[in-house]
């Protein structure tokens, strides 16, 4: 009785509501074990890709916290990573692609010295 009736509640809802309607990424799946006992439905991105925000974004949020919290002396060395990020961000985007393909090619040697590089420029 339960089963029937959530799935039919979350049929309604993936078939009538404007946001999952809109995404095509999403899938719904159904399992059901071999002697029929256990079932249930669960929902995925297909894509498996949502977007992780970027490192500057995360620090500028902790960057908002320590303010709202008054931990000034944490605001001030995120502030100072923050300005640090957004003027190198180019450099790193150019050491980023060049360290992806050292480990692509397994140039391991090369991928220390760039990835160094990169924490340096943070």
């Amino acid at each position: 009785m339960f089963s029937r009736n959530f799935e039919k509640l979350i049929n309604e809802i993936f078939n009538n509501d404007p946001f999952f309607n809109g995404l095509n990424n999403w899938e719904k799946r159904n399992y059901k074990s071999e002697d029929g006992k256990i079932s249930f439905t669960y929902i995925t991105n297909k894509r498996g890709d949502l977007e992780k925000p970027d490192e500057l974004t995360i620090l500028k949020e902790r960057l908002e916290m320590a303010v709202d919290e008054q931990n000034f002396e944490e605001a001030v060395e995120l502030r100072d990573k923050i300005k640090n990020l957004e003027n190198n961000i180019e450099k790193i985007g150019t050491l980023q692609k060049e360290l992806d393909e050292c480990v692509k090619v397994q140039n391991f040697e090369r991928a220390i010295e760039v990835r160094n590089q990169i924490n340096s420029l943070k």
